[in-house]
């Protein structure tokens, strides 16, 4: 047993992934012999050297400085820089404890040439391994979210950059433990591992360095705007059936015209008539002209079939709208708002599908132009991109709160050799004229041959919840809906004029439909100015709120819980 801590029962280093089974209690602990053991590039230069420092947060490198005596041979001093190093510390007993404090390289060796004394620096290099890391590497080690609309596209960017985005989307740290290898550390581990009993901390070294009020966020306000074209069609249907048929479409209506005929319209006029207006026939019935029938008791000569007593047709008009969905997300600490009021962050985030194939949208409708038919390919409407962005900036508005609330910071010193296993990602409580919890932020232990000083400062960070604060899920908002302006109609049913008699009323030119004459007159008739012969089909204006740039908002706010520590004088 050392200080109450069972030596050989957990590892000495444990982290809060290798959770201890129940707190271990810290009591004021005797002295204790210690050593060191120094290693450079495999050689043991612990002899040469009178102490070490090694200190790390838990976000980035653990840094290990010492100071080495070289001897009087010579040496190629450009050969120090990258060689490995590693520091146990030793506590002397039965049996001895020999604990890894570092594993890493030596990066900013100096030397004095008078005194022969190399000091070095040496680090982990946690950039370092992750510059050198694939992407799926760093997806699967970090995890968390990352959307290229909310940060950029990232090829040809920093590994260690892409690797910080994805970090800012989970409450977690990446830190390297002193095995040398890297790991991701939770803000919020279960339990609390170590619990620091009255006496046991190095006498007036306890401190509280409180966060300032204009840095802790407790509401995040997300502005996201997804711009992107909506390809739109209106369809109206059309009827046209000559009255000479007395609305027969069958071969009694044929006959019924051909007892007092008149000019008819053909196929091409329709279709002509319908595309001159800007639409495209989408489906058509004619009720043709019947062919020669010889054989009929007043036979029928008619090579014709293109003429027509009626027709039915759907015809359509596309065009591109540029919408834009409006997410309003407000993240807050409901408690937080209501104690200091609102320390607001705000974020924006744009997402533009733009697109030269709006064109080709309005002109497949014609189905006799096959060049546009092929729209698959155009931008849509991509959920799965807005979720991916939308579930990203709110993890780092959740996560940038928690981040910020936990900004009060409690410190103190202990003997190393009574903590060895205290390590980032665990949570401490400590009794000590403070009474405080929090989770392991920073470390610094400094070991001094000379004075036989061995002690450990430990900072853990300590949060601003409430235990009985609700705390919601953060779901993609539900999509805003766009509300269009109601639009002028037309009627379907088109009429009929025909002229060349004294009955007929006065040519209207304002009229659709069909305009035509009687294949023949009456007797005053005959003097009269014939008809022309058109067809005209009125469609209905697609208004300007139908075309402009058009905008819906979705409005929501989320309660964030942030831990609840404990932090009394």
């Amino acid at each position: 047993m050392l200080n109450a801590y069972p030596l050989n029962s957990v590892p000495l280093n444990g982290l809060s992934g290798g959770a201890l089974p129940e707190t271990v209690v810290i009591e004021p602990g005797d002295s204790f012999v210690w050593s060191l053991v120094i290693k450079v590039g495999g050689e043991d230069v612990s002899a040469a050297c009178q102490g070490y420092s090694v200190s790390g947060s838990e976000d980035g490198d653990l840094v290990a400085a010492f100071t080495w005596q070289l001897g009087p041979d010579p040496v190629d001093l450009r050969s120090f820089a990258g060689r490995s190093v590693t520091i146990d510390f030793v506590v002397h007993g039965d049996p001895d404890v020999v604990d890894r404090r570092f594993t890493g390289e030596l990066v900013e060796p100096e030397f004095d040439v008078l005194t022969r004394l190399l000091s070095c620096q040496a680090t982990t290099r946690l950039e370092d391994a992750f510059e050198a890391k694939e992407h799926a590497e760093i997806d699967a080690f970090v995890a968390g979210r990352w959307s290229a609309d909310v940060f950029e596209e990232r090829e040809g960017r920093s590994r260690w950059d892409y690797t910080l985005e994805r970090l800012s989307t989970i409450d977690a740290s990446l830190s390297v433990g002193r095995d040398g290898e890297p790991r991701i550390t939770s803000w919020s581990p279960a339990g609390v591992a170590f619990e620091f009993a009255q006496g046991s901390a190095i006498y007036e070294s306890a401190d509280v360095a409180l966060g300032k009020l204009s840095d802790t966020v407790n509401v995040f306000e997300i502005e996201l705007d997804y711009r992107y074209s909506r390809y739109r069609q209106r369809n109206q249907s059309y009827s046209w059936l000559h009255p000479g048929t007395g609305g027969n479409t069958s071969f009694d209506g044929f006959a019924a015209w051909r007892a007092d005929s008149t000019e008819l319209p053909d196929v091409e006029m329709i279709r002509e008539a319908t595309r001159s207006a800007g639409w495209f026939i989408r489906n058509e019935q004619f009720f043709r002209l019947p062919g020669s029938l010889p054989n009929i008791a007043a036979p029928w000569y008619n090579e014709n079939t293109d003429l027509l007593l009626g027709a039915d047709w759907t015809a359509s008009k596309r065009w591109a709208q540029r919408g834009v969905e409006q997410y309003r997300i407000r993240l807050e600490v409901p408690s937080g708002v209501a104690a200091v009021g609102e320390v607001i962050e705000r974020q924006r985030v744009v997402l533009d599908t733009d697109t030269d194939g709006d064109s080709l949208w309005e002109q497949s409708g014609d189905p006799e132009n096959t060049a546009a038919t092929d729209f698959s390919e155009l931008p849509l409407r991509d959920s799965d991109r807005l979720q991916l962005a939308l579930d990203t900036i709110m993890a780092v508005g959740r996560v940038a709160i928690l981040k910020s609330q936990r900004a009060n910071l409690v410190t103190w010193q202990v003997p190393l050799a009574h903590a060895l296993g205290v390590d980032f990602g665990q949570r401490l409580r400590l009794y000590d004229r403070i009474t405080a919890t929090g989770v392991v932020t920073s470390l610094s232990e400094q070991v001094d041959v000379e004075s036989g000083a061995a002690d450990l400062t430990i900072g853990i960070a300590v949060s601003e919840g409430t235990v009985t604060a609700p705390s919601d899920a953060l779901v993609v908002p539900p999509q805003p809906i766009f509300v269009d302006d109601p639009g002028p109609s037309v009627s379907p049913t088109l009429p009929t004029q025909i002229g060349w008699r004294s009955t007929a009323p006065e040519y209207d030119e304002e009229l659709e439909g069909f305009s035509g004459n009687y294949s023949v007159p009456d007797a005053a008739g005959d003097t009269m100015e014939r008809y022309p012969r058109r067809f005209a089909v009125p469609t209905p204006e697609i208004i300007a709120q139908w075309r402009d740039e058009v905008t819906a908002e979705s409005a929501i706010t989320y309660r964030i819980a942030p831990p609840a520590d404990t932090l009394e004088i």
